[in-house]
């Protein structure tokens, strides 16, 4: 009873608001009826196709990239949102737990490189992952080095995104790759050139499988 009485206290003085906008929300929601409407679901499970292997993998991407979904996702990487890791980590997560079935050996993310992380302070697609590994209790690992610094990807167009990316990933350790199925993390797929090259490393250092997921998918 007192326990109750205090969280009505509790949120009378510090309303739930929302994840996406900061708006006052009823009790016990996580997003305001507008950025609800505003949060477009993608509707299809994007083929990530890998030329130099003849391999197409498929990435899960639960939103489109726009309206609220676009400012969270902006707020996240560029302006230090940490706490959205938690709203967009359960939207994933419940994907496999409800939609899709999974069995993920290790999560790991695209790795960002050691000048850029250290600009930023920390890799959104790293906590994503973990958040994400915890919620599927599945172990998380650091499988990817980003060994160039390159251009950033959403300034290039198609053909050039393919060729900013070559060369740039490694495999940290490939014992801990061997013969395992990988579910990759990133924040946004457009045309799945990173996803895929980071996908195309790992076959070329014999995973068993790769899975990608996002948080949302650009669509044109």
């Amino acid at each position: 009873m007192k326990n109750n009485i205090f969280s009505i206290f509790i949120n009378l003085i510090f309303p739930p608001r929302c994840v996406l906008c900061g708006k006052i929300v009823s009790y016990g929601g996580q997003i305001c009826d507008k950025c609800s409407t505003e949060a477009v679901k993608a509707c299809t499970n994007k083929r990530i196709y890998i030329p130099k292997l003849g391999k197409i993998i498929g990435c899960y991407a639960p939103f489109q990239y726009k309206n609220s979904i676009r400012k969270a996702i902006i707020n996240f990487k560029f302006y230090g949102k940490k706490e959205l890791v938690e709203f967009f980590a359960n939207i994933i997560a419940k994907q496999f737990l409800e939609i899709h079935s999974y069995n993920f050996d290790i999560i790991t993310c695209v790795p960002l490189s050691k000048q850029r992380k250290k600009l930023r302070g920390y890799n959104q697609s790293e906590l994503l992952a973990k958040a994400v590994s915890k919620r599927l209790n599945v172990p998380y690992k650091e499988c990817l080095e980003k060994i160039k610094d390159n251009n950033e990807q959403h300034r290039l167009n198609e053909k050039d995104r393919q060729k900013n990316v070559k060369n740039v990933y490694i495999v940290k350790n490939k014992q801990n790759i061997y013969k395992k199925s990988i579910l990759i993390i990133d924040d946004i797929v457009t045309t799945g050139a990173t996803l895929g090259e980071c996908a195309s490393v790992m076959f070329q250092n014999d995973v068993k499988q790769v899975t990608c997921a996002a948080i949302a998918q650009v669509v044109p």
